[in-house]
């Protein structure tokens, strides 16, 4: 990614006005488990749509710490807050005629109690969807201020003191939450077909599929069926999240308009699928990585690249991890 050696866009979260009348918290510890840490993402500069990396100039614990002084008005207490961080991302996307920007933002809070253990205080999976002729500032301002009050509304209350979490248990707290939903922790999955990924996960099928198509000898399916009134019945593949057969789970790729097989690795489900955009290293991974959030967005190119995608446990987004080359396509 020779673009991104040379231009680089800095992000500050801006500071509020306003200061809150209570606060239970002045310190906050951050645990960056973001996929790529060595930025936030990329956007588009000038009149070329030149494209650079976000890079904060300002390391992001010094900015969510600056926040938080801020913030609080002179009567904070001296709690401590830490947040998961899984998603701080920028994107952009060029379409006819106008830009869309995108910020994602994901993460857990946690608030910290007096025998030194974490209670779980809240959770945020959102994003922001942006269209004018120039979105960069606009995008930023917005993600800025999607940061900012995700940690005010939470500073002013004190976290349920339910649960007991280590530092520890709060750096793995994805295989915490993965345990509790039925894709992660079954040995095996029900055969069936998944209207979307919240039936998936509980593994509670939605249809039964018969006899599906493969596309030669290769692990995907082009064809899926249902039996209606004593007969076969082709299902509309565009309306299915999943389908899994002999116990083999397959997503729906919409750029094949087929579904390719999944394998579990780590804890997580991988598989390759292609993705569209105008360069290789610039609105496929920008788009990708939003697929399924915001309505499986698809870069505005023609031309369809083979990644290796990742089951977002979350919400079902599939999170690009690496681009494929020709002997590992499928």
């Amino acid at each position: 990614m020779l673009f991104s050696q040379k231009r680089v866009e800095d992000f500050t979260i801006s500071l509020p006005d306003q200061k809150l009348e209570k606060s239970y918290y002045k310190t906050i510890t951050l645990i960056d488990n973001r996929i790529d840490t060595t930025s936030l993402g990329i956007v588009q500069k000038g009149a070329f749509n030149a494209k650079a990396r976000v890079v904060p100039t300002n390391s992001l614990q010094n900015q969510f710490q600056n926040l938080l002084q801020h913030i609080n008005g002179a009567d904070a207490e001296n709690g401590t807050i830490v947040m998961h961080l899984k998603q701080l991302y920028f994107a952009e996307v060029t379409g006819a005629f106008s830009e869309h920007g995108y910020c994602y933002f994901q993460a857990y809070l946690f608030a910290k109690n007096d025998d030194g253990t974490y209670s779980y205080l809240d959770t945020i999976d959102s994003v922001i969807d942006h269209s004018s002729m120039d979105v960069t500032k606009a995008t930023m301002k917005k993600g800025s201020e999607m940061v900012s009050n995700f940690i005010s509304k939470n500073i002013s209350k004190k976290a349920p003191e339910t649960n007991h979490y280590t530092l520890e248990d709060i750096r793995n707290f994805d295989d915490i939450e993965k345990q509790k939903l039925s894709l992660y922790s079954s040995e095996v999955l029900k055969d069936g077909l998944y209207k979307d990924y919240h039936s998936f996960k509980n593994q509670i099928p939605d249809k039964e599929v018969v006899n599906p198509k493969f596309y030669g000898k290769s692990s995907k399916i082009i064809k899926i069926y249902e039996i209606m009134d004593g007969k076969e019945k082709e299902v509309k593949k565009n309306d299915t999240y999943a389908v899994v057969y002999q116990g083999i789970p397959y997503i729906y790729v919409p750029v094949e308009n087929l579904f390719t097989k999944a394998e579990k690795r780590d804890g997580d489900f991988y598989f390759i699928g292609k993705v569209k955009g105008t360069a290789k290293t610039g609105n496929v991974i920008t788009a990708a990585v939003f697929f399924g959030i915001v309505g499986g967005l698809i870069a505005s190119g023609t031309t369809a690249y083979p990644f290796e995608l990742k089951v977002d446990y979350m919400n079902g987004a599939l999170i690009p991890i690496k681009e494929v080359e020709k002997a590992e396509k499928l």
